[in-house]
């Protein structure tokens, strides 16, 4: 397993954190608007803000102009996290001299903004390598492998050139029918439901499907899902969370997803697998927030009696990489592993569990 050092450096990104930091004659600009460029107006003077969709021209006393009006001798910063290499790719194209979030977080060494699902990859690497590598043997086929290197690097460097090759693939996730086959009369649990998304792709590559349970904690989310899903009969909709066993948890929300924490300012039920779902279950897909190893703890009568495949989003801990197969395998060892990423960036990291025939 050939992964980068931990002291790597990309020299390029490096030298332009030191130019966008220091330079005062060179022209900067953070294109994006979330909380990451907040934080780094906190520390960093730009001399604007770059947002092709804005009305606006200004806010807070910085101007908002769209990329074509960029002067071609500045520096952009870059914080988009949904679609890095496009907007790479685009900045590139124009001859902008440009930097990412990530590669500015790790070299100015200023306090900012922690980027989500990866500070905590490092330290859990070091501590945990063979682990790391015992899944790695695990993977049942070269792709899964390359994918596995490609992420594993992009995680310990925080370069987005280790990212090359993936694209955003929201439709094709959880449904690589290489892997999956053909499922007559599925029934699929959806474990973070979210607005019926993932529902509306199982209708889509299973039109004869038996069942589907959506399982979504955030009430708007069912809402929404109902009225798009709703005039299916044989969809469930289960208001609540999936956990190890029956409880109240308290959580943080923030938009499209929901992490779940000890404290928080809101409030799920969740419940097992194992007590929601009573009947044959043929595939469970789990994207719950960090919450899946305890998903996978409360689903062992279903995994044991019913052998389903699962498709398990890996990427929000660090330990998930490892311990995931492991609680798995522990259950049931008849599995085959896979592993697949549906994401230019950080996001989409699934693991799937395969029945060996």
């Amino acid at each position: 397993m050939q992964l980068v050092d931990f002291d790597y450096i990309n020299q390029n990104e490096e030298a332009l954190t030191q130019r966008f930091l220091s330079c005062k004659s060179v022209k900067k600009y953070i294109l994006g608007i979330n909380k990451l460029t907040k934080s780094v107006l906190r520390h960093v003077e730009v001399d604007g803000i770059i947002d092709d969709f804005s009305r606006v021209q200004r806010s807070r006393k910085k101007e908002i102009l769209q990329i074509e009006d960029v002067p071609k001798d500045s520096i952009v910063l870059w914080v988009a996290t949904g679609s890095p290499l496009e907007v790479k790719k685009r900045l590139d194209a124009m001859g902008l001299k440009n930097i990412s979030y990530l590669a500015f977080y790790r070299y100015s060494k200023l306090d900012l903004a922690e980027p989500p699902f990866i500070l905590d990859f490092k330290e859990d690497f070091q501590n945990n390598r063979a682990q790391y590598e015992a899944t790695y043997k695990l993977l049942g086929d070269e792709k899964s492998k390359e994918v596995f290197i490609k992420v594993l690097n992009f995680k310990i460097s925080f370069d987005y050139n280790f990212m090359e090759g993936f694209t955003n693939d929201h439709a094709g996730q959880y449904f690589e029918k290489e892997l999956i086959g053909e499922i007559e009369g599925i029934r699929f649990v959806d474990g973070g439901g979210y607005v019926g998304d993932t529902c509306t792709e199982v209708v889509k590559n299973f039109p004869d499907f038996e069942k589907i349970y959506l399982i979504e904690p955030i009430a708007e989310n069912i809402r929404i899902a109902k009225r798009e899903l709703g005039h299916y009969e044989n969809i469930e909709f289960l208001a609540c969370g999936i956990s190890n066993k029956q409880a109240t948890l308290h959580f943080n929300e923030e938009k499209s997803f929901s992490t779940l924490y000890g404290t928080g300012t809101q409030s799920i039920e969740v419940n097992t697998i194992d007590a929601l779902v009573k009947e044959r279950v043929d595939f469970i897909k789990l994207d719950i927030e960090g919450a899946e190893q305890d998903a996978i703890d409360g689903a062992k009568e279903t995994i044991q009696k019913y052998k389903p495949i699962l498709a398990v989003c890996i990427y929000h801990r660090a330990e998930d990489w490892y311990k995931i197969p492991q609680k798995v395998l522990a259950l049931e060892s008849g599995y085959k592993l896979y592993l697949r990423h549906y994401m230019e960036g950080i996001f989409e990291s699934v693991m799937y569990f395969i029945p060996e025939k």
